[in-house]
């Protein structure tokens, strides 16, 4: 059966499915509804709620209702992820260590604590750096020598080292979310579920076993948002989510991942709400491994498995591939970069120098609650025709975590999400960061790599920035510490008149720009 009518054949077999379930008159897509005195948008949340302090804040589906909350210094565009500004409306630094950040004036508080000050950044910066916090986003102020406010719509920032990507940091995310003293004080323990910010949004109603509700701030200083009401219903199975939405009973689906579902809510005519890239999934190599640690291995790997033809075989639209562990949108990627296209005789042939030509065995750690998927098991085919045979050692998901993270592993994967480069290239690639001490999982040490790692994060001049950060992605996939594998897509599917879903960078969808026609 060809490519084409093996797809046609899966739409086809998942609307008949569907058509068992729903009623036929539920069968096209349905329009969202505004109700009562304002626009309502039933959304739907696709786990348990663990709460929304910035300071300890964890998983996406957490930080989608937080980033709607609370602001930062600065945010990001929706569609290019480019720093853009928030709570400061201007900032400037001549050496890439003090920073100043010009603040706006007027901006209010939910339920009434009053107008956004200067002395509310460095409340934040006080709670998060505190050890008695216990925030794990910590390391991420690391480099704060002092936050100072000459006045209150004035905040000057200085480092103890210099930082080109610093902005990133006071961003909407996690440690740079701006939070309310008073606020934070009167919600005492329970302040994980009495979230107060400056966002268009705030929180007013929540069952943590069914719904999250978010009202909007109508004195939010970009003004009201276009709807009212934010009702996240809890679904956690995603078949199930698909029903609800094609019955009308949801207006979005929070992140669908299934080419199944996405290949019927398209043939219904819904929106997919899609956008590409958002981050790589890399094979982590165990550079202490005697064989893993000849780079002629790893590029064998990567010359050895036909990725595209993976990805168009099973799943079309989830995945994409990939080429550098930096998404194409980040600022510093650089496209001139070693890659590895299809060619299983060059892979033989460097196995066969590194003195691997009768093949050998290698174990990768996985979850076993995924088990074998279909694209893995195309890998293991494709590696076994070079010599290579590749087995899963399965565990449990809480072994699997411990043991990726404290790097007890000959292979192992992961995704790399983030929108600072930072996060990527000094967590994967810099020695300080190790494992079980960091996320460098490879152990991978390059002395040359790490001089123009630092010194790209410290060079002022944009152009020798980019060029260092170039040549450190030059170096990092030459060496392939980490093969990047494929690009994770996301997908929030919605009714065909809602508008301005946009999943940004980070996996969120700001619904100050939602609105339904």
């Amino acid at each position: 059966m060809t490519k084409s009518k093996k797809t046609k054949a899966m739409i086809l077999l998942s609307a008949s499915y569907l058509a068992l379930t729903i009623p036929a008159v539920l069968i096209a897509p349905g329009n969202a509804m505004a109700t009562g005195p304002g626009k309502t948008l039933n959304i739907r949340f696709y786990d348990d709620p663990a709460g929304f302090d910035p300071t300890n804040i964890f998983r996406i589906e957490n930080e989608n209702i937080a980033f709607n909350i609370f602001s930062g210094l600065t945010s990001y565009d929706s569609q290019t992820a480019a720093i853009i500004p928030d709570l400061a409306e201007s900032w400037h630094s001549d050496d890439n260590i003090v920073w100043t950040f010009n603040l706006r004036r007027g901006v209010q508080w939910h339920h009434g604590y009053g107008e956004f000050t200067a002395a509310d950044v460095l409340y934040t910066f006080e709670r998060n750096m505190d050890p008695e916090t216990a925030s794990p986003y910590v390391s991420r102020l690391a480099n704060v020598v002092s936050v100072e406010a000459p006045d209150d719509y004035t905040v000057i920032i200085t480092l103890n080292g210099p930082d080109g990507n610093f902005l990133h940091t006071v961003a909407n995310y996690h440690q740079g979310m701006i939070v309310n003293r008073e606020a934070i004080l009167d919600a005492g323990q329970d302040v994980r579920w009495r979230p107060v910010g400056t966002g268009p949004f705030y929180l007013d109603d929540l069952d943590v076993n069914s719904y999250i509700i978010l009202k909007r701030h109508e004195d939010y200083f970009r003004g009201p948002a276009p709807i009212e009401t934010l009702n996240f219903r809890i679904i956690k199975d995603e078949q199930t989510a698909t029903i609800a939405l094609r019955n009308g009973e949801v207006d979005v689906v929070m992140r669908s991942n299934r080419q199944q579902n996405i290949d019927t809510l398209r043939e219904a005519g819904f929106k997919l709400n899609r956008t590409d890239d958002l981050f790589p999934s890399v094979r982590i190599f165990n550079l202490d491994h005697p064989v893993l640690s000849d780079v002629r291995v790893r590029q064998a790997f990567a010359y050895a498995i036909d990725y595209p033809t993976i990805i168009n075989a099973v799943t079309p639209d989830i995945y994409g591939t990939a080429s550098s562990i930096l998404m194409p949108w980040m600022d510093v990627y650089c496209d001139d970069i070693p890659t590895y296209s299809y060619d299983p005789d060059k892979a033989r042939a460097l196995l066969e120098e590194a003195g691997y030509g009768a093949g050998f065995t290698i174990r990768q750690l996985s979850a076993a609650s995924g088990g074998v998927p279909p694209d893995v098991q195309f890998e293991m085919d494709f590696l076994a025709q070079v010599g290579i045979d590749l087995q899963l050692e399965l565990v449990d998901a809480p072994t699997f975590n411990q043991r990726r993270n404290s790097g007890e592993f000959e292979l192992a994967g992961r995704g790399i999400p983030a929108i600072n480069p930072d996060m990527v290239l000094f967590a994967y690639l810099h020695p300080d960061n190790k494992a079980p001490a960091g996320l460098n999982g490879a152990r991978y040490h390059n002395p040359e790599l790490t001089a123009l790692l630092e010194g790209a994060q410290a060079e002022v001049d944009p152009e020798k920035r980019l060029e260092m950060y170039c040549e450190v992605q030059r170096i990092a996939m030459t060496d392939l510490p980490y093969q990047p594998i494929r690009t994770w897509n996301a997908f929030w599917p919605s009714a065909p008149n809602v508008t301005g879903v946009t999943v940004n960078m980070l996996s969120q969808v700001n619904y100050f720009e939602v609105d339904i026609e």
